[in-house]
């Protein structure tokens, strides 16, 4: 009789029985899985945070170099990839709209395995007192207002660069009326009468006129300078769309400490802008187009150590590509051997974040946009 009662308790007691199991099996499974994603993301180099979501794996970058002219306190070509290991993937030059192109320098610096960057600057630079100068007389430049740009009074210039650029051959970007965010410059939203709808049609006329003329070599760099809270007006205003922009760029320096500037470390530097920039859209890659440090000079104020970070901080951020370095002896020393500190750091940081084997971060063509970065003769 116990042994009956005993059977009947089981069978009714089955289906409870069964459902324990299923659960237990399904929290196993669900545990097993969660383990084997989070593996997964270890095998990519992903880390994964306490709320679950992966951080960037860590990513090659290319770079490039300003050299000025050659007269100037800088380097050239060939000190900076003997000094930096490697040769540069891009090479940033600056020209004013009126002047001639450049083609022998753009020509020289594709042979020597480097994409052109060059910054297309619609002003007069002789005006104001020195290079230098910011106020009226450097500014304020009516001729050179976006709103006549874009209704097409500076067309016979553009379709010379145009024409000229295409007949290059070779890729070429073009950073057209960059930092436009800023105040110091003719083109800047909200100085010389510009408005930021004056800044976008500008831009879309001129990336018009230059395809229009078959000018497919030159690829549209659009080049903000990072925000800088009273300095700067919303980036995102200026956005000319993806349609007109192949790759996004962002300028940023660390001045050091010293006129109403303090030290400023890569990612509070970059970290704002970098955001507002993918929030613009999700598929062009990201160039940091102008970037360098002064020297320090108090506690934690190393050039060395920023240097470092700089390069580090690139590889982790999505979408990050690359980063262009000023290399100038100009309001500060911003040149990569400015101390001996500052050269090892930079040669031994370059050689890990290019030698970094991983896929691109997640921009579509972001693998091409320059040629190889070798090793330095």
């Amino acid at each position: 009789m116990n042994e009956h009662r005993e059977l009947v308790w089981l069978m009714r007691m089955l289906p409870t029985i069964m459902r324990t199991l299923r659960a237990a099996f399904a929290m196993g499974l669900a545990a097993a899985l969660m383990a084997a994603c989070v593996g997964c993301a270890a095998k990519t180099n992903d880390a994964v945070d306490e709320d679950g979501t992966a951080t960037p794996a860590a990513h090659a970058l290319q770079w490039g170099v300003y050299l000025p002219p050659a007269d100037s306190l800088s380097n050239s070509y060939a000190q900076v990839a003997g000094i930096a290991g490697a040769r540069p993937n891009y090479v940033l030059s600056f020209s004013a709209l009126m002047q001639p192109v450049p083609a022998a320098q753009l020509q020289e610096i594709a042979s020597l395995g480097a994409t052109p960057i060059l910054s297309l600057e619609p002003w007069d630079p002789n005006a104001g007192a020195a290079e230098n100068s910011i106020g009226d007389a450097r500014t304020e430049q009516p001729e050179f207002a976006l709103a006549r740009i874009a209704a097409g009074g500076h067309d016979a210039d553009l379709t010379r660069w145009a024409t000229g650029l295409r007949d290059l051959g070779s890729t070429v970007m073009l950073r057209f009326a960059h930092e436009m965010n800023g105040d110091w410059y003719p083109w800047a939203v909200g100085v010389n009468g510009n408005t930021s709808d004056d800044y976008v049609a500008a831009w879309r006329h001129v990336h018009d006129l230059f395809r229009s003329v078959g000018a497919s070599n030159v690829r549209f760099l659009w080049s903000p300078n990072v925000p800088v809270a009273g300095q700067t007006s919303d980036l995102a205003a200026a956005y000319p769309g993806a349609d007109m922009v192949d790759i996004l760029g962002l300028d940023g320096y660390n001045w050091g400490t010293g006129d109403g500037h303090e030290w400023t470390e890569p990612d509070v530097l970059f970290d704002e802008g970098l955001n507002q920039l993918r929030a613009l859209d999700g598929r062009q890659p990201i160039l940091i187009s102008e970037t360098a440090s002064a020297e320090g000079s108090g506690p934690g104020q190393s050039k060395a150590q920023w240097i470092a970070k700089l390069m580090s901080h690139g590889s982790s951020q999505k979408r990050v590509t690359g980063f262009i370095w000023f290399d100038v002896n100009k309001e500060r020393d911003w040149r990569i051997n400015s101390s001996q500190a500052a050269q090892e750091a930079f040669k031994a940081s370059l050689a890990k974040v290019i030698s970094i084997a991983s896929a691109p971060p997640d921009s579509p063509g972001a693998a091409g946009m320059a040629g190889t970065a070798g090793a330095a003769d």
